[in-house]
């Protein structure tokens, strides 16, 4: 592993300055990463539609395209130090597990105090293999033990099964009952989790839980905006909000319930919805792109959920099922630099028995690219909004 990180430090020195006239798409990403680790690509519609995986990292989603091996690359790619440190490479998908804030934190260390001084991604989370299990045409199947400790000091042992699979037109037509013609571009693909508690103890309440959390990286715009059609009718009040002050020019709530939240990668905030208030499927359109992007995820009835406070709390299990973070200066100072978005969901967490109990989780991702009008009827059918009424003034 050693000669292997010196080679990516070698290629880093004598290529960066050239990678940097490279096109940025698909081809060129993936190949970023191609020639030093195992790249797994799925394609369907006639290889149109694409994406990339790779196990080594995490069994992350490194990126995908709905306009074949040159296309667009849709997810967010590192290039600044991927080159030096692969795991800070960034990709377009990738599975962490919660909770994120509170006393039963996996990223702020067993030290107090419980701030930002200390956070760090575990290493069972941020670095290893995903050990392939399965793999055919449309899907690859992995699995990873891991052991993680929470702030507390309560030790998990895990073991979490990872399938991704690409989906054709007709089953994204039929997962989101939806139809669009031949002329709208698209890829969309769906990660399936489960996750059993190996160890020989229970799991409870009082000493920390696990939740499964899926999180989507792409690159921020001026023109982004993300669009989130609550349950009902609400007010900013009942919306978690982290980080940065978020004004009017980045949080709006619409039409009485379509929340829209600024994504340019230029500002560090982070909403969250909570159960009560999250939809089935939510998106993010970008104009300079034509590119419409809809989630959906396992909706379930349990109640358990992480929030994302950097403090010790009474109620560590009242959070949010979809997180959303826009990146920016730690500072907050302002800058003209675009960074990243993410768009994700989170599982509920729940009292595990060892071997016998899986938590659950799926989350799906469907791009949609071509003439505007056309995207602004999936919009009006799947986010119940007109795109003109999705910019924040």
């Amino acid at each position: 592993m050693k000669y292997f990180f010196y080679l990516l430090a070698s290629f880093f020195l004598f290529n960066c300055n050239n990678y940097n006239y490279l096109k940025d798409n698909y081809k060129n990403n993936i190949n970023l990463v191609k020639t030093h680790t195992k790249v797994i690509e799925l394609t369907t519609n006639y290889g149109n539609s694409r994406i990339s995986i790779v196990p080594e990292l995490q069994g992350r989603i490194l990126t995908s395209s709905f306009n074949g091996i040159d296309g667009i690359s849709n997810g967010w790619i590192n290039k600044k130090e991927s080159l030096i440190n692969l795991q800070n490479i960034g990709g377009e998908e990738r599975l962490w597990l919660g909770p994120l804030g509170g006393q039963y934190s996996f990223y702020y260390q067993n030290i107090n105090p419980l701030d930002e001084n200390n956070w760090k991604v575990p290493d069972a989370i941020a670095n290893g293999e995903f050990e392939i299990t399965n793999k055919n045409e449309t899907s690859v199947t992995m699995t990873k033990g891991m052991k993680l400790i929470n702030h507390l000091g309560t030790t998990f042992n895990l073991k979490i099964n990872r399938k991704i699979s690409i989906l054709d037109k007709s089953e994204i037509k039929n997962k989101l009952s939806i139809n669009f013609d031949e002329s709208i571009k698209h890829v969309a693909y769906k990660t399936t989790h489960s996750l059993v508690n190996k160890g020989l103890s229970s799991w409870y309440k009082q000493t920390g839980l696990v939740s499964l959390w899926s999180a989507n990286m792409f690159v921020g715009t001026d023109n982004t905006t993300v669009i989130i059609p609550l349950k009902k009718a609400s007010s900013l009040d009942s919306i978690y909000k982290y980080m940065g002050d978020l004004d009017a020019n980045r949080l709006q709530i619409k039409n009485s319930n379509i929340l829209l939240f600024k994504a340019d990668g230029k500002y560090r905030s982070k909403i969250g919805i909570p159960k009560s208030l999250a939809p089935s499927v939510y998106g993010c359109y970008t104009k300079d792109k034509k590119r419409l992007t809809i989630v959906q995820y396992l909706e379930t009835n349990d109640s358990l959920y992480a929030n994302s406070y950097v403090t010790k709390q009474k109620t560590p299990y009242k959070g949010e099922v979809i997180p959303i973070y826009n990146d920016g200066p730690m500072d907050y100072s302002p800058t003209n630099k675009h960074s990243f978005f993410e768009l994700e969901s989170t599982s509920s967490m729940r009292e595990l028995q060892p071997k016998t109990d899986t938590l659950k989780h799926w989350h799906s991702v469907y791009h949609f690219s071509g003439d505007e009008h056309k995207l602004n009827e999936l919009s009006k059918t799947l986010l119940g909004i007109d795109l003109k009424d999705c910019y924040l003034d």
